[in-house]
């Protein structure tokens, strides 16, 4: 055991020198590169760790103490006493691995910062369990060795719990061998009623609703600081329609020749024209009259009328007349803006007007069955004409 002993004697001055070379190494790593300051989370660790030491120090001096005294307090002097410098290697060595790793940012730290946290708080948690349970024990020795040991106190009578004490502050309940006091002078059926009082709870409940009510209405209906429950519902419904707006908006992209519809409020109007005269004006005019491109105002339709169809045209362009596909440039919901904005533009009869080209358009319709056993479908395909 003393050659051991001398042996972590000699190891301790070691260790702690390089772990003192460690640290000045990460130190001038660290102030060579980022020149930061320690962070809080390093100096809680370095707290926790000073604790430690401390309460192992203390653990070690009250073993002393119940030795002396007589007591077994050589279970942790024996057991620490070949492990002093073990312990402080290894709480010294998390210690310098967390701190190189916060300092240089390597990767190859024996352990986190935060876990080092963790570690520490429940070394501690057990050193001062060990230290209670020291201490208890040094306190029943000395009152042992003193003679000063307690005797047996004659027991107290038992008076109500804590939780007895609340239940009768909240309720006031007469106890059953008092009820004669609060006792009724009539009787039904054998039955007598007891003159209680209120239970405070409810009391103060109703206070409390009193209180709250000239509250509400000071703020709301004389000082003006909260809504009414008019404008309250009013609120909710714009911010309802405002997350349906924002939900529909997602959806936007997904717009196709298919089932896109024609818009006709006045935002999808204007931003409708707006990319109407920025890139179909200089083919088909200002006022869709016609130009290089045909006319947009009058009845008749190269490649057919409706939305679907003006969709698909502005959507896959003619090449072979010159217009470009615009659904490398143009979001979907802009080519609907722009045209359900065509669509606004028939019947407006513009002056120097392009003649008419194509053939006349009608929306698509079905034909109704005459007979249930030999109902024929119309073919909307049929009935577009497509120029």
């Amino acid at each position: 055991m003393k050659t051991m002993t001398s042996w972590k004697e000699r190891l301790l001055p070691f260790g702690a020198a390089m772990l003192s070379t460690t640290l000045g190494r990460a130190q001038t790593t660290d102030a060579a590169i980022t020149a930061a300051p320690a962070t809080a989370s390093m100096e809680t660790a370095y707290l926790l760790l000073a604790v430690a030491v401390l309460q192992v120090v203390i653990i070690l001096s009250l073993s002393g103490i119940l030795r002396t005294l007589g007591g077994t307090g050589t279970v942790w002097t024996d057991y620490l006493k070949g492990r002093r410098a073990a312990v402080l290697l290894v709480l010294l060595g998390l210690g310098a691995s967390a701190d190189l790793h916060a300092a240089t940012g390597m990767t190859t730290a024996l352990i986190s910062v935060q876990a080092l946290m963790w570690w520490l708080i429940a070394i501690n948690v057990i050193l001062f369990a060990i230290i209670v349970g020291q201490l208890s024990v040094v306190r029943g020795m000395a009152r042992t060795l003193s003679g000063k040991e307690d005797v047996d106190a004659p027991a107290a009578e038992e008076g109500p719990t804590f939780a007895d004490t609340i239940l009768q502050r909240l309720t006031r309940s007469v106890k059953v061998e008092q009820e004669k006091d609060v006792l009724m002078h009539h009787e039904y059926d054998g039955i007598r009623e007891l003159d209680n009082v209120l239970p405070p709870w409810w009391l103060w409940l109703f206070y409390g609703t009193v209180v709250w009510s000239v509250v509400f209405l000071l703020n709301v209906h004389v000082l003006d600081i909260w809504p009414t429950q008019e404008e309250e519902y009013r609120q909710e419904m714009a911010q309802a329609k405002a997350d349906v707006d924002a939900y529909l908006a997602q959806f936007a992209g997904m717009v196709d020749e298919t089932n896109v519809t024609a818009l006709t409020d006045e935002t999808a109007m204007a931003n409708g024209q707006a990319t109407f005269e920025t890139y179909c004006k200089a083919c088909h005019g200002g006022a869709g009259e016609g130009g290089v491109g045909p006319n947009l105002t009058d009845d008749h339709w190269i490649h057919g009328g409706g939305v679907q169809n003006v969709f698909k045209t502005i959507k896959y362009g003619v090449p072979e007349k010159g217009m470009i596909a615009w659904k490398t440039q143009l979001k979907p919901i802009e080519m609907q803006a722009v045209a359900s904005y065509i669509l606004k533009l028939h019947g407006t009869d513009p002056p120097n007007g392009k003649a008419p080209e194509g053939e006349v358009w009608k929306e698509a319709t079905t034909i109704a069955p005459v007979d249930s056993t030999a109902a024929v479908a119309a073919d909307s395909t049929a009935v577009a004409v497509i120029r």
